[in-house]
């Protein structure tokens, strides 16, 4: 088990934005925390209680306004309040004095005393829809339930929260030597059992595996990404005819293409493609061809093709050293699929919407390589416009198998070769029938190994 309080820095890279740290952190199985105090308030928990099952957190009280306010800080760190069985209403009917709620949040009403109210606990703590139980006291003249928090309730993992007390988490100690963390406020021992829980779906959650991927051709990834670095040796932007030999090396599926060095060249690649085509002019320096005015789409049969060419010949002139032509493809959902080279956690795969709007839109999310088949599904599912890839609103669903290879294929080739800092496929287009990528770019700088955690002069 490892802990973090989230205190690293993120370098941004040019085209891909920081990711959220805490994905990254749940994925390692690291519980992460936003600050000392809440990292002791987890701690005292997880070192003290057994891990919670589920979800279903029963407040039991003897003050019920404080009980209603435990019940809300729960649910606003992902838990749900327990609903009691009917057997477990009736024990409690028949224990609590008159005036009591047993349905849930319990208030045993402040009239109850140590015994009666550890005797709730158990009751609660029995119930097959519980899977944890706080215990909230408030001091009153009536009666001291400080040892009465730690008496009952074993059956579950059991938070206390007595108010007052001048600790923000202290440990209790029970019969036979049970300890029960204890916390000053509800919400501190909500988010404390909440991380519990989040640890918790880690530890139940299949490891997966790593695909073998035998197709894939390392040295003609080695071999353009080491004459880049003899031509630039601060590194750079691959041209794109290097970009599409590298990214087909690993089996990503890309829009057939031909390089094109004259408008005859064009002519006859757009025909072996079937005429219906887009341009994208490789200039040095450019690497959003789109809004460089790079890209000629939806160009049909020769007379197109042609003077769509000496279009942007005469737009970058001696700065053009080819033109990529391409295949138009079908129009789908437009996704992103990315890596980037992190300094502190390492290769980072992105996955997000794509097109256009991309950087507006800001729906990404990244995981640390290896990546498995389980971290990769959870991927294509974590970003908040996932629906649209599984048939939202009547549309046919997307082929997301096919997604996930392709995120599978990028983390193999950023663990295999340090050097390529980033790679954007953007649009990665996916339909029901599969995916292609339609761009894409690829920066490679000269890997510099080092541990960031030692001091150095900068």
């Amino acid at each position: 088990m490892a802990w973090s309080t989230c205190g690293c820095r993120w370098r941004r890279t040019r085209g891909i934005s920081p990711p959220s740290k805490e994905a990254l952190f749940r994925q390692a199985g690291i519980i992460a925390t936003h600050g000392l105090g809440e990292l002791l308030d987890t701690a005292a928990l997880l070192a003290h209680q057994p891990i919670p099952a589920g979800d279903r957190v029963a407040i039991v009280s003897n003050a019920g306004g404080a009980g209603v306010l435990a019940a809300d800080a729960c649910a606003d760190t992902g838990l749900t309040a327990a609903a009691l069985g009917e057997e477990t209403v009736r024990e409690l009917t028949r224990l609590l004095p008159r005036g009591a709620a047993c349905a849930g949040p319990v208030d045993t009403t402040a009239a109850i005393d140590p015994e009666r109210f550890t005797r709730c606990l158990d009751l609660v703590a029995a119930d097959d829809g519980v899977d944890a139980v706080v215990a909230l006291v408030v001091p009153t003249a009536v009666s001291d339930l400080a040892s009465a928090v730690v008496a009952g309730g074993a059956a579950k993992p059991l938070a206390a929260i007595v108010l007052g007390q001048p600790e923000s988490v202290r440990v209790r100690y029970g019969p036979d030597g049970r300890r029960v963390p204890s916390y000053a406020f509800p919400e501190d021992a909500a988010r404390a059992l909440a991380r519990a829980r989040s640890h918790g779906r880690w530890l139940e959650r299949p490891a997966g595996n790593e695909p073998r991927l035998p197709d894939v051709r390392e040295n003609t990834v080695t071999r353009i990404t080491r004459r880049l670095i003899e031509e630039v040796p601060e590194g750079g932007w691959l041209p794109l005819a290097d970009t599409m030999e590298l990214l087909e090396a690993y089996g990503l599926p890309l829009a057939e293409w031909r390089p094109a060095t004259c408008a005859d060249d064009a002519v006859r690649a757009a025909a072996e493609l079937g005429d219906h085509v887009a341009l994208k002019a490789d200039v040095p320096g450019i690497v959003h061809k789109s809004d460089a005015g790079a890209v000629r789409l939806d160009l049909r049969g020769a007379a197109d093709v042609r003077r769509a060419y000496e279009d942007l010949a005469a737009r970058f002139g001696d700065r053009l050293r080819a033109v990529l032509v391409q295949r138009m493809a079908p129009g789908g959902v437009e996704t992103l699929c990315g890596i980037t080279q992190e300094p502190v956690f390492g290769p980072l795969v992105v996955f997000g919407l794509g097109g256009v709007a991309t950087e507006v839109l800001g729906d990404r999310s990244a995981r640390l390589t290896p990546l498995t088949d389980v971290d990769a599904a959870e991927l294509v599912r974590s970003v908040r416009g996932a629906p649209l890839l599984f048939g939202h609103r009547g549309a046919p669903a997307v082929d997301t198998p096919a997604l996930e290879d392709v995120l599978l294929r990028l983390a193999r080739l950023a663990d295999d070769h340090p050097d390529v800092a980033e790679i954007d496929l953007n649009p990665v287009i996916a339909r029901p029938e599969g995916v292609v990528a339609v761009d894409a770019r690829v920066r490679v700088v000269p890997c510099r190994r080092w541990d960031p955690y030692l001091r150095r002069l900068r």
